[in-house]
């Protein structure tokens, strides 16, 4: 089967699948098969080398731009493929897209509150460390414009989720700031950054250290920047991921392909658990 014909046959199931979405099939390459509606953007894409389709799905539209993240992957010989497999298929992607898309709604991000940062006194007398939702309120507090993005965020998923806000918004005002800021914008990332990373709990010091200054790829303009900025506590470690991200590795495929979100299990109490047992 050709590309073009299964990519057809796939259209017809998911367009009728996803009707009430309102999502529109837009142009894309030759390997590419994409839609758009008001609530974000999805692909399917194929790799022939591999005989891997996979899904990318993105919730904001910006153009050439757009940062798509990869829901999943599955094996789709082409050569072996039929009708049957393409509209089953297609019916598994269109499961996805509900429940990704379905639930999510506008919502007023005025009513959705910042995360919560830790006081500077305790973080720094080791009471309590930094934390992922002090990051968001600290970067929210230095780029007020992002805030909402931050919202979003926390809306779409529940919780602030750091890799993906910083890989689909947050890294594109950090990068920019490193090659293209003035002094004291640098001063002002590099300190909340080396503030957080070195009162922070290795969470936030990976998100930092990895999610974010990794992006720089080992850049050497932009490592000559950071380092004039840089704590030596965390300047050490940023040197040693930037090797690692500044080249083509089962690393650097890792960070480029995320496994899909899953939401925390809420966990129950022992007396939780006796309760729902009496009940039933």
């Amino acid at each position: 089967m050709e590309l073009a014909e299964a990519y057809r046959l796939m259209d017809k199931t998911l367009s009728e699948n996803i009707k009430e979405l309102e999502f529109k099939k837009m142009k894309t390459g030759e390997n590419e098969l994409g839609y758009k509606s008001e609530k974000g953007l999805f692909r399917v894409v194929y790799d022939a080398k591999s005989n891997i389709m996979s899904l990318d799905v993105s919730y904001e539209d910006k153009g050439e731009d757009t940062a798509y993240e990869t829901i999943s992957k599955s094996l789709f010989e082409l050569e072996l493929a039929d009708e049957k497999e393409c509209r089953s298929f297609a019916n598994e992607i269109s499961d996805e897209i509900h429940s990704l898309f379905a639930a999510r709604k506008k919502v007023n991000l005025d009513k959705i509150k910042m995360p919560k940062a830790v006081s500077r006194s305790k973080a720094k007398n080791g009471v309590i460390s930094y934390d992922v939702d002090s990051l968001a309120n600290r970067f929210g507090v230095l780029y007020p414009d992002l805030k909402d993005a931050i919202k979003q965020n926390i809306s779409d998923y529940g919780e602030f989720l750091p890799e993906t806000f910083f890989a689909e918004t947050g890294n594109k005002r950090v990068m920019d700031v490193i090659k293209n800021g003035s002094e004291a914008e640098r001063k002002k990332l590099f300190k909340m950054l080396n503030e957080i990373y070195e009162d922070g709990t290795n969470e936030v010091q990976d998100i930092i250290g990895v999610t974010i200054l990794g992006e720089m790829k080992n850049d050497p303009a932009m490592m000559e920047v950071a380092d004039k900025y840089m704590i030596d506590y965390m300047a050490g470690p940023v040197h040693e991921i930037n090797k690692i991200t500044g080249k083509k590795n089962r690393y650097t495929k890792k960070l480029a392909n995320p496994p899909a979100y899953k939401p925390k299990k809420k966990k129950t109490g022992v007396l939780q658990n006796a309760l729902n047992q009496q009940q039933n």
